[in-house]
């Protein structure tokens, strides 16, 4: 049972690929990137297929009382557990802003913050900002790669293994913004370029950081998926612009690859890899019994 459960996350992964290219395929046969309004239809369509076939994963694969603990953990707030909690939302914003000082000395660059006044200043691009960064940047994506493939892979492999394909699979996925013009990924060089490859390895590290939360939040969904991808998006945001606009200094994709490494070493250090948790297998047993009442 165990086994025929851990198969269904990899027909999970293939579903999310497989439906994210036949919406990726129109836009990238235009050749005009977001510029249209079906493009930019179905470009917000492709952030929901992670979420989407999460919820519809879930529904497939377990049963009454794991579907009530999934909704349950979507909105909740680790009272008990608030440090870390708070450490989780503050972690990948600190090695963020931290990279883009850093890079910014080393490439000589005057730091701007040009587009976060714009949005700080105006209540409506700010309510705009706040709906495309909530809605499009993590709920469309996080019940699928947090809430339903997090688990599966860790009921079969330790804390780490898991962080690490959940991450590269989390990445790869986003390969064809890579290649549509207009967005933040194909700014920042295309899939041919070292920035695509620092991209790839520092999310992969960053999922690390996720399941830390995740294993130390009572599983969180709200927390370790939803408002750290919000935190670490909106300070990208404000820090680099969106959309055509969206420039960092060439050297910050180095940085933020040894910064987001030497945090992930240091959680793997301090928790150890298997659960990445001082109370080791605490809620991962919780996981397991869920896993077999199914």
């Amino acid at each position: 049972m165990k086994k025929s459960r851990f198969l269904n996350v990899w027909l999970f992964f293939g579903m999310v690929y497989l439906l994210s290219a036949l919406l990726y395929l129109p836009i990238l046969l235009s050749g005009i990137g977001r510029t249209t309004a079906l493009n930019s239809v179905l470009m917000a369509l492709v952030t929901f297929v992670p979420s989407v076939m999460g919820i519809i994963f879930i529904y497939l694969t377990r049963g009454p009382e794991e579907r009530r603990d999934f909704w349950r953990r979507v909105f909740h707030w680790p009272r008990k557990r608030i440090k870390m909690a708070i450490a989780g939302l503050l972690i990948l914003p600190l090695l963020t802003v931290t990279s883009f000082l850093v890079a910014s000395f080393i490439n000589g660059v005057t730091p701007s913050l040009v587009y976060a006044v714009e949005v700080l200043t105006n209540w409506k691009t700010l309510l705009a900002f706040l709906f495309v960064e909530i809605t499009f940047g993590a709920v469309s994506e996080e019940l699928g790669w947090r809430g339903y493939a997090l688990d599966e892979l860790q009921s079969r492999w330790g804390a780490l293994t898991s962080s690490l394909v959940l991450g590269l699979v989390w990445a790869l996925w986003h390969s064809p913004a890579f290649l549509i013009p207009g967005m933040p990924q194909h700014e920042m060089g295309g899939v041919f370029s070292l920035t695509y490859v620092s991209f790839l390895i520092s999310v992969s590290l960053g999922s690390i950081l996720h399941t830390w939360v995740y294993n130390n939040t009572g599983r969180s969904i709200l927390v370790a998926g939803i408002l750290m991808h919000i935190a670490q998006n909106a300070t990208l945001t404000f820090l680099g612009g969106i959309f055509e606009r969206f420039n960092m200094p060439p050297a910050y994709w180095m940085v933020v690859l040894v910064m987001t490494g030497l945090a992930a070493a240091l959680v793997v250090i301090v928790y150890g890899p298997k659960n990445l948790t001082r109370q080791p297998g605490g809620d991962q047993r919780h996981a397991q019994r869920l896993h077999s009442t199914a």
